[in-house]
């Protein structure tokens, strides 16, 4: 008998399964790099531009997240209804060209224009990529496949952090004199060319990735192909898992929006040794945190444990609110360092965890669509609001030289909110996932 909710779809072989999952995590790594190096490149956006720590916030969060937000559902729409491959590579294309344009901006409103449409690509990634997982896999087997997507995440930012560093530096030594077209262009507007040209070279990657012949089954309680109606019959659990992704997000937006920029101005780390520093920790910290975190789960949910990935959570989320005030008051690297990846290690598994409970619950014909309003969540809550707060209360409340100080009061507040939401949808849950499991032993 196949478990609860089992997919409606064909499974594709192992090996096409984790092909397409290893693409999913170069593609997503990259969206992650052009979508977060800006975070590195911000002090001499600043500096050109005239802005302060209010205005950098928005370009890092808002201008992205605008149109990210405004073409999730409908780009989720069309993933369900038409080719997710199709879909993917055309937003691939956009926010890559986006990217490269990022670099040629005139001012603010401009750069803040192209990230929006930076973003608008970029909505694809989600939605499109979490269906195709949740194709390719049974559900009692999601957390490793969607755990290496989530790993893309945040080696993506660690790539684009450290690159960004590095191409600061390169450009300041006059390592990109007399080079075509961005010989003549500062330092920042050189990386974010050189970091939005490996999108265009992943359409290569495309044609790997697995498209199922879609089966559609008569529709029952619980797993409705109709979208509304399993969000209202379900209102309590999918209010608490989005909610709960939105607010979980905002400590890790806090790491990659304003870390860098905490680095190289109350810690006094040069932009090269800073993106290096981050783009390791990161790197290490997702692997190593999210990949424990999804074996675990896998290991209870394949003895019978239905609520395994909140079951294996709540030590992280806890252990995370203490690290992220310790961490963000550091005062030199060597405290630094060390706190910011054991903080990492607790964080990371975040996203493993909002998707694979998204995915667990989501009717296959509603994969793509209740991934996007997830990732709304996050990004409107997560990823604008986290460094938005972060930065007014530098600016206007605490003084931007203590940006530590505002990084606590937003990271390990949304901490302790999230700990209470995850605590809150265990129960309906572990209702949900028993009455998906009766009804299959019925049906058998």
């Amino acid at each position: 008998m196949a478990p609860a909710g089992e997919p409606l779809t064909a499974l594709p072989t192992r090996g096409q399964a984790w092909l397409s999952t290893a693409v999913i995590f170069v593609l997503t790594s990259i969206a992650l790099a052009d979508r977060m190096a800006i975070s590195m490149l911000i002090g001499p956006i600043k500096a050109e531009f005239g802005l302060g720590d209010f205005k950098a916030s928005l370009l890092i969060g808002l201008a992205f997240t605008l149109f990210y937000v405004l073409f999730l559902l409908p780009i989720g729409m069309a993933a369900d209804r038409f080719s997710r491959r199709r879909v993917l590579a055309i937003c691939l294309a956009v926010w890559s060209a986006a990217t490269i344009a990022c670099g040629f901006a005139a001012g603010f409103v401009s750069l803040f224009l192209a990230r929006m449409i930076v973003g608008a690509g970029e909505a694809a990634i989600g939605p499109c990529s979490h269906g195709i997982i949740g194709d390719s896999f049974p559900r009692h087997a999601l957390a490793k496949p969607l755990a290496v997507q989530g790993i893309g995440f945040q080696v993506g930012p660690a790539i684009g952090v450290a690159a960004a560093g590095a191409i600061l530096a390169g450009g300041a030594s006059g390592a990109f004199a007399g080079w075509p077209l961005l010989g003549e262009l500062a330092p920042w507007r050189v990386a974010f060319v050189l970091i939005g040209l490996p999108g265009l070279l992943a359409l290569m990657l495309i044609p790997l990735l697995h498209e199922p012949h879609r089966v559609r089954a008569a529709p029952d309680v619980g797993t409705s192909g109709e979208f509304w109606p399993f969000l209202r019959g379900n209102a309590l659990l999918m209010t608490l898992i989005f909610v709960s992704a939105g607010v979980s997000a905002i400590s890790l937006g806090v790491v990659t929006g304003w870390v860098p920029a905490y680095l190289q101005r109350t810690l006094g780390v040069s932009p090269m040794a800073a993106g290096a520093a981050m783009g390791s920790i990161l790197l290490a910290a997702a692997i190593l945190g999210q990949g424990l975190y999804s074996i675990i789960v896998d290991w209870f949910a394949g003895r019978g444990a239905l609520d395994a990935p909140i079951r294996v959570g709540l030590l992280p989320i806890a252990l995370s609110i203490p690290l992220g005030w310790l961490a963000f008051g550091a005062r030199d690297t060597a405290s630094f360092y060390p706190l910011l990846f054991v903080f990492l290690l607790c964080i990371t598994p975040f996203n493993a965890l909002n998707n694979t409970l998204a995915q667990q619950v989501a009717p296959p014909a509603l994969r793509s669509r209740i991934s996007a309003v997830m990732i709304f969540a996050i990004s409107i809550i997560g990823f604008a609001g986290g460094p938005a707060l972060v930065g007014w209360l530098s600016e206007y409340v605490v003084g931007e030289g203590r940006l530590g100080l505002a990084m606590q009061i937003v990271a390990t507040s949304a901490l302790a909110l999230n700990l209470v939401l995850v605590i809150a949808t265990r129960g309906p849950l572990l209702r949900f996932m028993s009455a998906q499991q009766a009804a299959d032993q019925r049906k058998s």
